[in-house]
């Protein structure tokens, strides 16, 4: 049975001018390799545009923004998603089919969220895999600036892709995917530069046998592309890797400790 793709990521004001451009394909180039031009004209929308994805969200939270102290600089302004579902599954489904599922998707995160705060919900069908791009402002129902109350912390993550796989995934031949793996968070620039560019989900990359190489190489890439924002959350793979490196020799110290204490015992 297929997984599905519940994949989030956050941004801050004036944070998506790349995403706009590659959510609407005003790219001049696709640097990515990943789309197939002839096709996207099949590209749909489930929400109106009315700017870029910068301009919406400045837009939607002067609207509802009930809060009395002026927004921080750095406060998460939107919660970006891409949503699918394993290739095989997602490629079964025709054009009909996959319009009822992005409309499930669009009610799901609708009754979860709030019709006002999605300001977008674009359908990609030129890519590999055919997906959703859903965003969010995090204002809460009394006005409030709060990505923590939507999904601000592990449980909250963890609720939220088993109601997707739920409500969403089950009716296309969709389940979960394995909870508890201690995974860690990618970006969405690193789930299409990398991940899907390999073949690979977000979830079968955190749960290869080579995780940790694959991890460091994605480091190794980073130092490599200073123009790369936030990739791979370095500092987060880093301590992932030097967790795994120490890891390892604390166990090659306690291999030697046992063999240097089986020599001294037979020397008594």
């Amino acid at each position: 049975m297929g997984k599905t793709v519940c994949h989030m990521d956050k941004a801050k004001a004036g944070g998506s001018g790349g995403l706009t451009h590659h959510i609407d394909r005003t790219q001049q180039k696709d640097v990515s390799g990943n789309i197939n031009q002839s096709k996207s004209h099949e590209n749909f929308e489930l929400v109106k545009k009315t700017g870029t994805i910068d301009q919406m969200i400045k837009e939607r939270i002067s609207k509802g923004y009930q809060g009395k102290k002026t927004i921080r600089k750095d406060a998460v302004t939107s919660q970006r998603f891409i949503l699918s579902g394993s290739h095989d599954a997602m490629m079964k489904l025709d054009k009909l089919q996959l319009m009822k599922w992005a409309k499930d998707n669009y009610d799901f995160f609708e009754a979860k969220y709030g019709k006002e705060n999605i300001i977008r919900a674009t359908v990609h069908l030129d890519e590999k895999t055919p997906h959703m791009h859903l965003i969010v402002v995090p204002l809460t129902k009394d006005g409030k600036l709060s990505a923590k109350e939507f999904t601000g912390t592990r449980e909250k993550l963890k609720q939220l892709q088993t109601d997707y796989a739920q409500n969403i995934g089950i009716k296309y031949g969709l389940e979960r995917g394995l909870k508890d793996t201690n995974r860690k968070h990618i970006t969405t620039k690193d789930y299409y530069r990398y991940v899907n560019a390999n073949e690979l989900t977000a979830e079968k990359l955190l749960e290869h046998p080579n995780a940790k190489d694959l991890m460091a190489k994605l480091i190794e890439i980073a130092d490599k592309n200073k123009g790369l924002e936030h990739i791979a959350h370095k500092k987060h793979l880093e301590h992932g890797r030097e967790f795994s490196e120490r890891t390892e020799q604390s166990e090659k110290s306690r291999g030697q400790e046992k063999s240097n204490n089986r020599g001294f015992s037979q020397g008594m």
